[in-house]
């Protein structure tokens, strides 16, 4: 046998021998499954500590404020709740705290005793002419008790929220007190009308009426969306709401228009804009058209209108309907009132004045022309050109030629007209004084001055008393 023979059956015999069963080729090796999990590091830190429960998800128990036993309260009337309230005791710093423990039957009966009780009026309206005005009400000191106004309020935006429906007759009343409450409060009063159904419309129009004549004009204007016609004509005619007159026209309340022409409780603005819907409710019918006999009555009357923006109003619809009758003319009198008067209401007709119109005040000015003297004020100057001592002020003169004349600062000075004294008229930033002058028989306006007001410098409050 050859050698080569010979080694392999040698081979096998030893494989056979061995007992181990047969095995096919050898493929390659399978890879190592890969780990999701990422290799863990070998430190030498020692494990954490165990963490203790999480204070947001294992809060202890509040510790309870109120040490009373609910089921043994009788609350029969306004007498029993008033002394819980007293053994509640709230300050400013507790009282929302204190109120989350009271049980929702006791809600009701408590919430009626304070509303009942009233006194609500936390922020007076700032007066005086450079008193700050507050456009927030104040927050109720952390140590005031039951009886302070401004914790009261609080504790009536409280009890508001616990009401029932059939609980309006009872606060009838009491929402009337809220209602006439003056800004800078306004939180409370929008609450109590909320308090009211919008179906309940002589209830709520009730209200208005009160907050409206309490300078509440903003919240109460935004209120009047949800009421019907009658109730909105009630609002203007009976209550003197202006801003109702902006929902309705002019064309379907004719009648009402009319009468807001000379209803002197209603805002001047709201005259002037009636007004000028009327003349041109008239004008729509046609170019050529005349101004109604009725309407033509209110207007003429309208033309002795104590505020002389009304008056003015009317006297330019009339002459732009060809009756120049009461056109504002300089009356022949010495008389300072009746002068005053007459240029109160040019003041308003030349705001009315197209640019193409002649101004009508060189009627009131003599010959020579118009003395104006213009005084400026600087905060920051140091020096006294014109030496009048004082070095903030600036004194400049001119004479405008008669035909030249014009009212300075016109829009300033219609509101200043609103705030005379004599022949001094003052507004928050002008003051302006007129000086008159025989000549030939008859009173003439021959100087006007124009000062500028300084600013306001409202009086430091007063230090705490020790």
């Amino acid at each position: 046998m050859p050698p080569s023979l010979v080694f392999i059956a040698l081979a096998s015999a030893a494989l056979t021998g061995c007992g181990g069963a047969p095995h096919g080729p050898a493929g390659p090796a399978a890879p190592e499954a890969a780990s999701d999990a990422p290799a863990q590091k070998i430190t030498d830190a020692k494990p954490e500590a165990p963490r203790g429960p999480d204070p947001d998800l294992h809060r202890p128990p509040q510790r309870k404020l109120l040490d009373i036993d609910w089921t043994k309260v009788t609350l029969t009337d306004d007498a029993a709740a008033l002394a819980v309230w007293r053994r509640i005791a709230p300050t400013g710093a507790d009282w929302d705290d204190k109120l989350q423990e009271v049980p929702a039957q006791a809600g009701r009966p408590l919430a009626l005793a304070v509303l009942h009780g009233g006194q609500f009026l936390c922020t007076p309206p700032a007066t005086g002419d450079c008193a700050r005005p507050a456009y927030e009400v104040d927050a109720p000191a952390e140590t005031a008790g039951f009886d302070d106004p401004c914790l009261r309020r609080l504790h009536a935006l409280w009890s508001l929220d616990q009401l029932e429906a059939g609980d309006l007759p009872a606060i009838h009343d009491a929402l009337l007190g809220i209602a006439q409450l003056p800004p800078p409060e306004s939180q409370l009063v929008e609450a109590a009308i909320r308090a009211v159904p919008e179906t309940d419309q002589d209830t709520r129009l009730a209200l208005l009426a009160r907050g409206w004549r309490a300078g509440q004009r903003d919240l109460v204007g935004g209120a009047l969306g949800g009421f019907d016609e009658p109730h909105l004509v009630a609002a203007v005619h009976d209550h003197h709401i202006d801003p109702a007159l902006d929902i309705l026209s002019a064309e379907g309340d004719r009648a009402l228009y009319l009468a807001a022409v000379n209803d002197g409780a209603l805002a001047p603005p709201a005259r002037t804009a009636a007004i000028g819907d009327l003349v041109a409710l008239a004008a729509a019918s046609g170019p050529d058209a005349k101004l109604p006999t009725d309407l033509t009555a209110a207007l003429v009357t309208a033309t002795r209108a104590t505020d002389c923006s009304v008056a003015a109003a009317a006297a330019r619809a009339l002459a732009q309907h060809s009756d120049r009758r009461f056109v504002p003319r300089r009356p022949r009198t010495a008389s300072t009132a009746p002068l005053m008067r007459a240029l109160c209401v040019l003041a308003s007709y030349e705001a009315l004045l197209g640019n193409d119109e002649p101004s009508l005040v060189p009627d009131y000015v003599p010959k020579r022309g118009l003395e104006r003297m213009t005084i400026t004020y600087d905060p920051l100057s140091d020096d006294d050109p014109d030496g009048d001592g004082d070095p903030h002020t600036s004194h400049t003169a001119e004479l405008v030629p008669r035909a030249e004349a014009v009212l300075p600062e016109l829009e300033d000075l219609v509101r200043a007209m609103q705030h005379c004294t004599g022949t001094i008229c003052v507004s928050d930033d002008h003051e302006f004084r007129f000086v008159w002058q025989r000549s030939g028989g008859d009173t003439l306006l021959s100087r006007i001055e124009l000062a500028d007001r300084p600013p306001c410098t409202p009086a430091a409050p007063s230090s705490p008393k020790p």
